[in-house]
């Protein structure tokens, strides 16, 4: 049973952004708290004897698994006890442990102060990657050679120049073509990419272009009907004619409310409307407009096991930070009911409904879960596993590892000042 307890440390650890604090609990309901206070010290806090006590443990990549066996023992012998399961607890009190202080309101404003979260600076996150290689995925052209692209490392969508429509390998200013093989891990790439409905915008895949944000986003959309209305818009200084069409679209909050709404879009003249079909439009978001540059038939793509719908839901619903299994389950079923069943994809609703009962096989980027709790990789992660790697499993000791966490910790930083709260699914 130790063993289940260093794999749950082990994960903290590589999961966890600097700063978390986890609760703990082992099987006699002793609370522990864990705290990864830098990117190499971990520190677990007991409660003995009304007293607080603190381990502390630094450690290298190297010495990962000794420092978590050794942090054991330690609170093993602290306790006086073995310890047989280590669990995160919903909540625990540290109260006899921590006494407050009394804090005056002036001092207690300051603090409140300092701790506000600050907008996380994309500038300095895509500096992580300068010198690193990149597999770029074109999306959008913007000018001859300027295209609104994905970096795959960083998740960032970025403007470049490239020199072909195809996706692409930069290496030391060098440019080859890059051949997907795995194009599922490139479709839950791209779900994750949600237009926030609150501020109007997506802050890692919007690019300015002559002081005007553009915001790349993915969305379920479902056609109102097949009349198409013509108009001509002035775009990066071309006139394109493109069709209106009334859709309607899927907007998801944090507590798992869905609500369908009825939305103008653009598109190009070459996508035609297809009344009752399951499609993920690519669309753009300038200004006002929302512009579809692009379609995924997903109805088409589950039935040939490609993509499935239980894949493009679970990677678009990562996006809002909520791991709950319960959430994700309502979520499907709800879009299953209001949407799905109805659509000339109905025939599928079974499948999905079994799928749902087997995560474990049907989400292919989903790693376990800690009770109710899912834990995922993350795009990049899966992505780097799968396509790059021809891994069965995730890779724990990767380039990707590092990349992922630093994702995750920039999703982390927009969430808190706000961000990800309602999205179009």
């Amino acid at each position: 049973m130790k063993e289940e307890s260093y794999q749950l440390l082990e994960y903290l650890v590589n999961h966890v952004t600097e700063g978390t604090v986890t609760p703990l609990v082992t099987e006699k309901g002793i609370p522990i708290l864990l705290i990864k206070e830098k990117p190499y010290v971990l520190t677990a806090i007991l409660c003995i004897n009304n007293e607080a006590k603190k381990i502390t443990k630094e450690y290298t990549k190297t010495t990962l698994h000794k420092a978590l066996y050794d942090l054991i023992s330690d609170i093993e012998n602290m306790l006086s006890q073995n310890i047989e399961e280590l669990k995160i607890a919903q909540k625990i009190s540290f109260d006899n442990c921590l006494p407050k202080r009394e804090v005056s309101r002036e001092q207690e404003v300051k603090k409140r102060g300092k701790q506000k979260p600050q907008l996380p600076s994309l500038e300095e996150y895509k500096k992580i990657f300068e010198n690193e290689q990149k597999h770029v995925i074109p999306l959008f052209q913007i000018e001859d050679k300027k295209y609104m692209s994905l970096i795959l490392e960083s998740g960032i969508i970025d403007v470049l120049e490239l020199t072909s429509t195809l996706p692409q390998i930069i290496s030391k200013n060098q440019m080859s073509i890059y051949k997907i093989n795995n194009i599922k891990t490139i479709y839950t790439y791209l779900s994750i990419y949600k237009l926030d409905i609150n501020n109007k915008i997506n802050p890692i895949s919007t690019v300015t272009i002559d002081k005007t944000n553009l915001t790349f986003f993915t969305a379920l959309y479902s056609d109102q009907n097949e009349n198409t209305e013509q108009i001509e818009i002035n775009l990066f200084n071309k006139y394109v004619k493109l069709n209106k069409n009334n859709v309607k679209l899927f907007s998801i909050n944090l507590k798992g409310n869905l609500h369908v709404e009825n939305v103008y879009i653009l598109r190009s003249t070459s996508i035609k409307p297809e009344r009752n079909g399951l499609k993920v439009g690519l669309f753009i978001k300038r200004d006002d407009d929302l512009i579809q540059i692009g379609e995924i038939n997903l109805g088409e793509l589950h039935e040939k096991n490609v993509f499935t719908i239980n894949e493009y839901v679970y990677g678009s619903l990562m996006i809002l930070g909520n791991n709950d299994y319960t959430f994700f389950d309502n979520v499907l079923m709800k879009l299953v009911n209001v949407f799905i069943a109805k659509s000339s994809y109905s025939k599928l609703t079974r499948d999905i409904i079994e799928r749902e009962t087997n995560i474990n096989y049907s989400i292919p980027f989903l790693i376990g879960n800690i009770g109710n709790k899912l834990l995922f990789a993350n795009p990049i992660l899966y992505w780097y596993s799968k396509e790059i790697l021809g891994m069965d499993e995730m890779c724990n000791d990767c380039p990707a590892t590092q990349y992922s966490q630093k994702f995750d910790e920039l999703l982390n930083s927009y969430r808190k000042v706000g961000y990800f709260k309602t999205i179009y699914l």
